[in-house]
């Protein structure tokens, strides 16, 4: 391949010497020295990347399932989300913002009804702190199960077929939990209650299966 021929001296002296690239190239050099690098903050994910990432993440944290966004609408429309919230006040538990759409209130002080923790709508209601709670995922899960419940009941007929249930548990097997259909789609163990219909070892020298 043939190369190219070599530029005359007196044209390449006169073309370093003009004042036209004699500017040019006094543009690059103070661009040079006002270059600096990206800051760290940028690198790392702050600034406007930064900020996007950690909306990004907020969203995420707060974007609900469609699943949960409408056992919340539903039980907001069916009322019962607003009768927990009433009597929550009432009791004087604490409201606060808890996963998934719930609303959880600590601290109920009333004795009826017995129980640590049940729901009214999308509101958690129970003895306990918050921090209790929300540390105990199965419990939490177990609550949040009866939060749909009443949404697939159509709000407040939640209430009477989950007394006829825990009657029909406890004429069956004299625990109001163990044969009820939504103790048991929620999780007995989950919810603390022991389920005795599950067959049993005999005690050691009996023979077939204690029930």
């Amino acid at each position: 391949m043939r190369g190219f021929p070599a530029a005359h001296p007196s044209l390449a002296g006169h073309v370093v010497d003009s004042p036209k690239v004699k500017a040019l190239d006094d543009q690059v050099r103070a661009h040079r020295s006002n270059w600096r690098p990206l800051s760290s903050s940028l690198s790392e994910g702050s600034g406007y990347h930064g900020l996007m990432t950690q909306g990004q993440g907020l969203s995420a944290a707060q974007l609900l399932t469609p699943g949960q966004r409408v056992r919340q609408l539903a039980n907001l429309v069916n009322g019962t989300t607003l009768l927990g919230l009433a009597v929550a006040a009432a009791a004087g538990a604490a409201v606060s913002k808890g996963p998934r759409g719930l609303v959880i209130a600590s601290g109920y002080r009333w004795r009826i009804p017995y129980a640590g923790a049940f729901t009214l709508g999308n509101v958690v209601i129970c003895r306990i702190r918050t921090e209790e709670l929300t540390s105990n995922p199965a419990l939490l899960r177990h609550e949040e199960k009866h939060c749909s419940q009443y949404a697939y009941c159509l709000g407040l007929p939640f209430l009477p077929l989950y007394f006829l249930a825990a009657g029909w548990s406890q004429l069956r097997t004299g625990n109001p939990a163990s044969a009820n259909f939504f103790e048991r789609q929620a999780g007995l163990a989950a919810g603390g209650y022991v389920d005795i219909r599950t067959p049993k070892p005999a005690p050691h020298g009996a023979g077939g299966i204690e029930v």
